[in-house]
């Protein structure tokens, strides 16, 4: 797509329309997976250079504190993932002008709610912090750190729904800029910033607020340069569009909160087994993001593709981008997946495990991994069902895996293998869901969608924020019980 004039913006194309599908799907995929690694890469650089500081409060501070964010930016991501399926679909549907209306008014939506959402989190800081359990130097440390990253959440929101935006028209690589972009800055003020400055844990924070005001600011500039600068000013329709957008905020919640309650479960049971046994979990929660970023970069690539598509009325394309989707996943999983059973016993020296958690990691390397195939299908399924307007499919498709799919195998896994029968569980849970929910999405696509207003939350950026975020809340918590326990 050409970069529009801010004076005559021109007609968007639906470039996912035609040509080739495995291309589409492979390229939105790679930029999209880029763009998610630089998420990742922040946290683990802020984590690194907290952690030198050498007090295990900060460490704690910042679980803590995603403990809480995380519930925030889950109504931001349906927000954004929202935004982004309406205008993919009105794109397919030929109208430019609705498009840039809406735009418009998600960002002003995403903007205001976040805002008001961050108002009464901003005062009430300490009582928060304490609520998930912060206490002493962590809760001193937490305060300190959330009262700088909290004003920055309305700033995120907009950051989060631009980028969504531009993957929907086609431009994930401009998408994926505006991410690396605010990756880097925050890798390069960390340490200049925590130690150069002497600003201690409000330099972490300071340096992801500087970073998210770039993120925002590139993003903006993007979006202008392909859509126009109309974007960014009122066209009307705001309140059918909040209508639309509003139908999502209720099944967003409850979707992107399936997956913290399966991780929990899985927490909590392989708590049981040990310190060691937790430490090997942690581990894996690490390894996975930059494992299986593709298959969770999959969900947002192919969102746009399958909603350009369901406009244009061309369900034929629909299913094949199903079909080219969950090749491009069985690739990446199956490659990666040989190359981690290869390296086990390195990836665990690596991290200098021993013991139990060591043989837990090395086990999920050989064994596990694999299973990452059919949650990539999973992930194809509910973008495929909150694009033709079957939303709902997707909440139960979620709390069906992480409830159904998740307590009975664990369960079961747990009394006949212990803490690695747990992960296999898991496993053997997504195996079942992800497997059914591919072929019904696949056999619903040449449905009629239902004209009720598009309606998209998905799974991939709550599912992986909620894994790593709240997975190590938990983590934190079990360790400080240990701590008393010892004592």
């Amino acid at each position: 797509m050409k970069p529009a004039s801010p004076q005559q913006p021109q007609t968007l194309s639906a470039r996912f329309i035609s040509g080739s599908i495995l291309r589409h799907v492979i390229s939105m995929t790679a930029a999209t997976s880029i763009g998610l690694m630089s998420i990742f890469f922040v946290e683990l650089a802020d984590m690194y250079f907290i952690s030198l500081l050498g007090e295990e409060a900060l460490a704690a501070a910042v679980g803590f504190s995603g403990a809480i964010t995380f519930f925030v930016f889950s109504i931001s991501i349906g927000l954004s993932i929202g935004l982004a399926a309406v205008v993919a679909r009105v794109i397919g549907e030929g109208r430019s002008d609705q498009a840039r209306r809406t735009v418009f008014n998600g960002l002003a939506v995403s903007f205001i709610l976040m805002g008001l959402i961050a108002l009464p989190v901003f005062f009430y800081t300490k009582e928060l912090l304490m609520l998930v359990g912060a206490e002493g130097q962590a809760l001193d440390y937490g305060i300190r750190y959330m009262q700088i990253i909290v004003p920055s959440l309305p700033v995120i929101a907009i950051g989060m729904s631009m980028g969504a935006v531009l993957r929907a028209i086609g431009e994930a690589k401009a998408s994926m800029i505006s991410t690396v972009a605010a990756g880097v800055i925050n890798a390069l003020l960390d340490p200049f910033l925590i130690f150069t400055l002497d600003m201690h844990i409000e330099g972490a924070a300071t340096a992801t607020l500087i970073a998210r005001l770039v993120m925002v600011a590139i993003a903006a500039v993007n979006l202008s340069r392909y859509m126009g600068a109309s974007v960014f000013w009122p066209q009307g329709g705001l309140y059918s569009d909040i209508l639309a957008i509003s139908r999502i905020a209720i099944p967003a919640a409850l979707t992107s909160l399936a997956t913290p309650f399966a991780n929990s479960y899985v927490t909590t049971s392989v708590a049981h087994h040990g310190s060691d046994a937790v430490a090997g979990l942690a581990i894996i929660s690490r390894i996975i993001p930059f494992a299986f970023g593709a298959v969770f970069a999959l969900s947002a690539a192919i969102g746009p593709i399958v909603g350009q598509n369901i406009g244009a009325g061309a369900t034929s394309r629909v299913q094949d981008s199903l079909k080219s989707s969950l090749l491009v996943i069985t690739v990446v999983v199956f490659a990666t997946s040989i190359l981690m059973a290869l390296s086990a016993s390195q990836i665990g020296e690596l991290f200098s495990l021993t013991g139990s958690s060591a043989e837990l990691v090395t086990f999920f390397c050989i064994f596990v991994s694999w299973s990452f195939i059919f949650t990539g299908a999973q992930f194809i399924a509910n973008a495929t069902f909150n694009n033709i307007n079957l939303a709902t499919w997707s909440t139960f498709a979620n709390w069906g895996k992480a409830t159904l799919g998740t307590v009975p195998f664990i369960w079961l896994g747990d009394y006949y293998a212990g803490a690695k029968g747990i992960i296999a569980g898991q496993a053997m849970g997504a195996v079942i869901f992800g497997t059914i929910s591919f072929i019904v999405a696949y056999r619903v696509v040449n449905r009629p969608v239902k004209e009720r207003g598009p309606q998209y939350f998905g799974a991939m950026l709550p599912a992986v924020l909620s894994q790593f975020g709240w997975q190590r809340f938990l983590e934190e918590r079990w360790r400080a019980e240990e701590k008393k326990r010892d004592k």
